[in-house]
């Protein structure tokens, strides 16, 4: 398994739709433009991507938001969950600039990766509904540092 940056070429979409499949949830591109070209969209931030011999098995990203870092896109595939790969970007997202605090939006549906956020440190806040196809529905996470 490799931790690295994104590069030019990586197909994040084709990821985050398998993702978006497992949990019955419509893959909108427009809704998704920050991944038409993720690295022009995360150029003032950071993207990780975590592979293995079949193709990206995680990755995430962040991005400086109103003076905090925003984590973004933190996706696992079913290959690669119980192995710490969420965890190990979160650690790097939450050491990414020089920012007091840290925040995510996470679709209500992910409980296991709400028990990694708390477990962290982060505390849960409101939800909003989103104009995605499937009016999503994301909890808000933050924690200092």
């Amino acid at each position: 398994m490799q931790l690295r940056a994104l590069r030019p070429g990586d197909d994040i979409r084709a990821h985050v739709r398998a993702i978006y499949e497992e949990h019955e949830l419509g893959y909108d591109p427009e809704f998704e433009d920050d991944l038409e070209n993720p690295v022009a969209s995360y150029a003032h931030g950071a993207f990780w991507v975590m592979e293995d011999e079949a193709g990206i098995v995680a990755c995430g990203g962040v991005v400086p938001n109103a003076g905090t870092r925003l984590i973004k896109r933190m996706y696992v595939a079913p290959r690669g969950r119980r192995l710490g790969l969420a965890r190990q970007i979160l650690f790097l997202a939450m050491a990414w600039g020089p920012f007091e605090r840290t925040e995510l939006w996470s679709d209500v549906r992910f409980r296991k990766a709400h028990q990694l956020y708390q477990s962290e440190g982060f505390r849960p806040g409101h939800t909003r509904v989103l104009d995605d196809p499937d009016r999503s529905v994301e909890r808000y996470f933050w924690r200092l540092r």
